[in-house]
């Protein structure tokens, strides 16, 4: 059954993301205006080539005509000589062609993001609750909605693996199954940190998404990695800790679970 408290989570996150949208392509638009003339870097590039052996000495800037008849001021760096100034203004004529390029390409993706969401939006019903359910999955994943404390829910499994949020505000994913684990295992950054646990018991790959976590933090994931482990039923569960620094083992205490804020399934 979808709630209130679902639908108005969904449209406030939708808004969010559209908000999000609209400001991305006002920035791009404005970085694409502030972009150096292409065409202007690459003419003085040439020029300063065809006229280099008229051009003596080191200077400030010359002045030369252009394929119109006009004369063109072009700044130069006096340390360096006519080709090497050329061969400046060629670089920045590429890595602004490049720069413009990719901008361009973001921007146009943007508004077609923008173009979708709005559709999106215009489409929503409240009243569909597998309608808000994969809405709702679809904004958590872009980060439109952020849930620090999530409740059980009978919205359909999501395709990622459980998340929690601790009281740092740090991601910690739990895999689901086999999987699961070996994904988070293999795609997880090097510097976050690992949890399984301990003493070959069997349970669940846990990835803190964080580099230098909290005391508590480190506590409160090794908790979840006991709780989604066979030993959940145990006094004590031995949880391994790695990183790239050496090896730890964390101890976690299963009645401290009610101290997690945690997304159940």
């Amino acid at each position: 059954m979808t709630t209130t408290t679902d639908v108005d989570l969904v449209q406030t996150g939708l808004a969010h993301l559209i908000h999000h949208t609209r400001k991305q392509i006002e920035s791009l638009t404005k970085a694409l205006d502030h972009l150096p003339d292409v065409s202007d870097l690459q003419l003085k590039g040439t020029l300063l080539k065809t006229y280099a052996s008229q051009i003596e000495g080191h200077h400030h800037f010359v002045e030369l005509p252009d394929y119109q008849g006009h004369q063109l001021s072009i700044k130069l760096d006096i340390k360096k000589s006519i080709i090497e100034n050329a061969e400046d203004y060629f670089h920045h004529y590429h890595k602004s062609k490049r720069g413009q390029a990719t901008v361009q390409q973001n921007l146009a993706t943007a508004k077609t993001e923008l173009y979708q969401q709005l559709a999106t939006q215009a489409a929503f019903d409240p009243n569909d609750p597998q309608a808000v359910a994969a809405l709702k999955q679809t904004l958590i994943a872009a980060g439109a909605i952020h849930t620090h404390v999530l409740h059980s829910s009978k919205a359909p499994t999501p395709a990622h693996p459980r998340r929690f949020y601790t009281h740092d505000h740090v991601l910690v994913e739990v895999g689901k199954n086999s999987r699961q684990n070996d994904h988070l295992t293999l795609t997880a950054r090097k510097d976050y940190y690992w949890m399984h646990a301990g003493g070959e018991i069997p349970g669940s790959h846990v990835v803190i998404h964080s580099n230098h976590p909290s005391e508590q933090t480190l506590q409160e994931a090794a908790v979840l990695t006991a709780y989604y482990s066979k030993g959940r039923q145990m006094n004590r569960v031995p949880v391994d800790v790695l990183t790239v620094v050496p090896d730890a083992t964390l101890a976690a205490e299963l009645r401290d679970q009610e101290d997690i804020h945690h997304d159940a399934d």
